[in-house]
């Protein structure tokens, strides 16, 4: 059951990608409010919600390639069925090498 909600809760990098960009750009919305207010408290930024060093881009690519590239490579080796997840993962990564943060609030319209 634990993986099962591990799934459905990382589900947005397994979209095609035009949703995923959108989820990416509400997901880094949050991590960067986070952030910003945590500047206005005095408080260490956390490391992923600093806007001054973090990109966009750069946080899908590295939550893909650290977290769920590995992920669902072990359970598409568990679970055959879930392969085509795992490539639909790996086409999404390819794909954030084309964006720029720039390139991503343009194609979500911001």
């Amino acid at each position: 059951m634990e993986i099962l909600m591990k799934v459905a809760d990382t589900s947005n990098v397994l979209r095609p990608m035009d949703v995923a960009k959108k989820w990416a750009v509400c997901i880094t919305d949050e991590f960067f409010a986070q952030g910003d207010l945590e500047a206005s408290l005095g408080l260490e930024v956390s490391q992923q919600c600093d806007r001054r060093s973090k990109t966009r881009v750069g946080l899908q690519k590295g939550f893909i390639d650290f977290v769920i590239a590995p992920f669902y490579e072990k359970l598409a080796r568990a679970y055959p069925a879930l392969e085509s997840a795992l490539e639909q993962v790996h086409c999404n990564r390819r794909l954030w090498d084309l964006h720029d943060d720039d390139a991503l609030l343009a194609d979500v319209g911001r």
